[in-house]
């Protein structure tokens, strides 16, 4: 038999008594396993197939938003459109929806589209929540143009790469904990309005210069959140502040009214209770914690990021060019430039999402270049259905008016498209020559 096991499966004779254990495990308990594991594979293919029959009933409405010539509002107003699309969030799907009804919380995609050096704001968002963003938007910016466009992707291959284009791109992700917070738009403004700082400007700038059939594609898809997220930052900020959260440890054994607790029982032919009890209480074993102030900056950040509602947002850059054009690096790395502006040292950041970059040096071992193209294809693909990220980085509505907003009035991009006049209604006495 030992000769069969190592002239068939190559195992070495050494190893035959562990094959037999093993097989002899199985046969044991194959009636068990096997149920189980059809089972796992089976609810796996269950989620999947709703979490695609809602994709495919979700159905989107493009909106075009042109801004002002003379817009002097500030990321501000964008942040209360971001918490306008918080209000499809339904505080937790019941386990008979999300699973025998397929049910998921809505999302929207903001995306900034840039084409022979024209750059467009759009809105994707599903159609029974259209009138509610147009009312958002009108409200933050009332001379401002909303139109139902159409799709720019409908004009797009079905694949890519393809023999004429090909594409790079990532997406961004949290580097710490989701409670820690980027730095956000409060700290490029200032009262004078010549030392604003125009966060948009520098990416608006580089799609400015891109022609021919370069293009360059921004996109953020927002999946209303919970509190999960506020919770364990209140346990972060307690550690920084090193204050007791309250949380006592259940006792191991039934708690019993003697005046005295089990230990001290236990140690009373040794120790009198009161001398524990006074040790314990004495102020010399007291420690005083001292909080440094670095520490308690960081806290008073996190407490700031989670008092506002947030998103698990996935952010989403795509770059296509020809496939015989020069390669030109400088534009992603305009992007990585852009998206630092944001980063800080000591609280957190936004990094690429190894998984999804399609840079070569993220790809190692064999097959690079047909694993990256693969890369190539699902970022397309995730892009073209609006599809969240399987692991999206929590944003509030003050982060994502940092990252993502219509630009002010210093921004001088002449290509970006703009509302070059105020439209309004005719006056009611105006006469009419029938």
């Amino acid at each position: 038999m030992a000769q069969f096991l190592t002239e068939l499966f190559g195992i070495p004779p050494q190893l035959i008594p562990v094959a037999r254990s093993i097989a002899a495990v199985w046969n044991a308990i194959w009636w068990i396993a096997l149920p189980l594991i059809a089972l796992s594979v089976l609810w796996e293919s269950w989620k999947i197939y709703l979490h695609w029959r809602f994709v495919s009933n979700l159905k989107f409405k493009l909106l075009e938003i042109k801004v002002p010539k003379n817009n002097l509002k500030t990321a501000k107003a964008m942040e209360q459109i971001f918490a306008a699309a918080h209000a499809p969030y339904s505080y937790g799907i019941r386990f008979w929806d999300k699973y025998w009804k397929g049910m998921e919380e809505p999302w929207m995609s903001f995306e900034l589209v840039a084409h022979e050096g024209e750059s467009h704001f759009y809105l994707r968002v599903p159609a029974r929540y259209r009138n509610m963003m147009e009312a958002a938007v009108f409200s933050q910016y009332p001379d401002a143009e909303v139109t139902e466009a159409e799709d720019y992707l409908e004009s797009m291959p079905d694949m890519l790469p393809n023999k004429d284009f090909t594409l790079d791109g990532f997406e961004e992700v949290l580097r710490h904990e989701d409670y820690r917070p980027i730095r956000t738009y409060l700290s490029f403004e200032d009262p004078i309005e010549e030392r604003r700082v125009e966060t948009m400007g520098g990416l608006l700038e580089t799609m400015s210069k891109m022609r021919g059939d370069e293009r360059l594609w921004y996109q953020v898809i927002l999946v209303p959140t919970g509190e999960a997220f506020q919770k364990e930052g209140e346990k972060a900020i307690a550690k920084l502040l090193k204050v007791e959260t309250g949380e006592e440890k259940k006792a191991s054994f039934p708690s019993l009214d003697l005046g005295i607790s089990l230990g001290e029982a236990l140690r009373a032919p040794f120790q009198h209770p009161g001398e524990a009890q006074l040790k314990k209480e004495s102020p010399q074993q007291k420690m005083s914690f001292i909080v440094a102030s670095h520490d308690k900056e960081r806290a008073e950040a996190i407490q700031k990021k989670i008092a506002k509602i947030a998103f698990n947002a996935t952010v989403r850059f795509v770059y296509l060019e020809q496939k015989d054009a020069p390669s030109k690096p400088e534009y992603l790395m305009a992007i990585h430039g852009f998206v630092r502006q944001f980063n800080t040292q000591d609280l957190n950041s936004l990094k690429p999402n190894s998984p999804t970059t399609t840079a070569g040096y993220a790809v190692r071992g064999l097959f690079k270049q047909t694993r990256l193209n693969w890369r190539r294809h699902l970022l397309y693909e995730h892009y073209r259905h609006t599809l969240p990220a399987h692991h999206a980085s929590v944003l509030n509505v003050e982060e994502l008016a940092t990252i993502f907003h219509f630009p002010i009035q210093a921004t001088t991009t002449s290509e970006l498209e703009k509302v070059e006049s105020r439209k309004g209604t005719p006056p009611a006495a105006l006469p009419v020559i029938e």
